[in-house]
């Protein structure tokens, strides 16, 4: 007997899907539709899990102050962006740079501000970010950029400054504010490294930075700090720093464009698309019979609005603009379709 594939998604959401097809070499493979019920096995699960902690990271030596500013007028449009994306669930959080002896505010890795992190639930969220910002510019004239992240996610700083801010299975997504080089003396790769057994797989680590790049080292703010290319190194090595089409890294914004501020918006976009609007499917659906569902709410199947199928990745993308019925009591996003296999001749 046949049946429609229902898939169904929570808040640390299942795409239940059945177990691989064998390929069995030369033969020749036809692609068939094949409707069947669906039999949960751990196995067969697709993970659908939209959170993501945000770890700002923000340089508070003498000469950032003009950044910092920048930064804090401009959290509006990245906490807007963040917080469209209804199914996402976000922390963030603000450290500096400083792990020096004094104690600052968000010095050696301990979040700054009370709460020490702002969530979805946080009222008046673009407020708190924002002060979270200002950190001051009195900090520690040797910058670190790696050794804060590694002391904001080890004890005994996890489970008591930043108790409840990480979650082992939430996507890390790190955003560096600063003019100098990275001074911690730790390397790239030993901090990728770091990052990768905390997370096991590399896409759930993200980086991003606002900062001065070497090539510009003569021409943005020349003489304020000694510059090399170790951060910038590790900013191409993470999962979406990689250049797309020739085009400088995606990951990087100059910190000498004056307007760098809002194109943190355009970070927040990309954290959006990679934790909370993108769900990779196991098997390949029949593209034509495919239904999205929030609760009672059907998806359409348009760009931008909706949800739109792409085979590269074998994902269900959906839209930024989607206007999710939130009047619902508990929806559960849930995904219908067929399933396309292969039949040896």
């Amino acid at each position: 007997m046949n049946f429609v594939r229902p898939v169904l998604l929570s808040s640390a959401v299942f795409l239940t899907l059945l177990g691989c097809a064998k390929e069995v070499p030369k033969l020749e493979a036809e692609a068939i539709i094949k409707q069947e019920e669906v039999t949960e096995k751990p196995s067969d699960f697709v993970v659908y899990d939209p959170r993501v902690d945000i770890l700002f990271v923000i340089d508070n030596s003498g000469s950032m102050d003009r950044a910092q500013k920048e930064v804090a007028r401009n959290t509006r449009l990245f906490a807007t962006e963040i917080s469209r994306a209804t199914l996402l669930d976000y922390h963030i959080g603000v450290v500096s740079t400083d792990m020096s002896a004094r104690d600052d505010v968000g010095s050696y890795g301990k979040l700054a501000g009370f709460p020490n992190f702002v969530d979805k639930n946080t009222t008046e969220a673009v407020r708190k970010l924002s002060s979270r910002m200002l950190l001051g510019t009195d900090g520690s004239a040797t910058e670190m950029m790696f050794a804060p992240v590694r002391a904001a996610l080890s004890e005994p700083n996890q489970s008591t400054y930043n108790k409840d801010f990480y979650r082992p299975g939430a996507f890390l997504a790190i955003i560096f504010i600063t003019d100098a080089a990275e001074q911690s003396g730790i390397s790239g790769k030993d901090f990728l490294s770091f990052l990768l057994t905390k997370k096991i797989n590399p896409e759930k680590v993200l980086a991003y930075g606002a900062i001065r790049k070497f090539k510009e080292a003569d021409s943005c703010l020349k003489g304020v700090e000694p510059l090399d290319e170790k951060l910038e190194q590790f900013l191409a090595s993470v999962t979406n720093g990689a250049p797309v089409n020739g085009q400088d890294q995606p990951n990087v914004v100059s910190l000498c464009d004056k307007k760098f501020g809002r194109k943190l918006a355009d970070f927040a976009k990309d954290i959006v698309q990679r934790t909370a609007n993108s769900i990779r499917l196991k098997k390949t659906p029949d593209v034509t019979t495919i239904r999205v569902f929030y609760g009672n709410q059907e998806i359409p199947n348009t760009y931008g609005t909706g949800w739109t199928y792409e085979t590269k990745s074998n994902s269900i993308i959906l839209g930024g603009d989607i206007p999710w019925d939130t009047t619902q009591s508990n929806p559960q996003l849930r995904i219908d379709f067929k399933v396309i296999e292969e039949k040896l001749k």
